[in-house]
């Protein structure tokens, strides 16, 4: 896989989308459904997180909302930004792009900081294992 590798050699991450429920939110013509519903998109999470973790890589899922109609330069979300289906236009500050593209930097944007949340050093004064077992003997 060929992600496994780049985020290993670049000491970056892997952020998917969480597709959880996409079946029931997405309306598709007919012949369009038999195509999404043949995805495996439980099995490509699983599979992409046990590779990640195997070799020590950080993964995230995101919220997909929006990704595809926000402008990772300023954030503005708007339909508009989408003046058609594989182009976006930000309305604000005109990035232009393939729309998949904005989605993708929208996606590793909200993956970094994801990163950044898992990877906090603890704050002081939250409660600790240790302290815990001193302060009570029967655990």
């Amino acid at each position: 896989m060929g992600n496994i590798h780049g985020a290993e050699r670049t000491g970056r991450g892997i952020t998917l989308e969480d597709l959880q429920g996409i079946r029931d939110r997405v309306r598709a013509h007919r012949l369009q459904r038999r195509t999404l519903h043949s995805w495996a998109f439980a099995q490509l999470i699983a599979f992409t997180r046990y590779k990640a973790a195997r070799a020590g890589i950080a993964f995230t899922l995101v919220d997909p909302a929006y990704t595809s109609q926000a402008c990772p330069d300023w954030g503005c979300v708007s339909r508009a930004n989408r003046p058609a289906r594989g182009r976006f236009a930000c309305t604000r500050c005109g990035l232009a792009g393939h729309a998949d593209h904005i989605a993708a930097r929208n996606i590793a944007v909200r993956g970094v900081a994801g990163w950044a949340a898992v990877n906090q050093p603890h704050a002081t004064g939250l409660p600790s294992a240790r302290r815990d077992r001193r302060s009570n003997p029967s655990a």
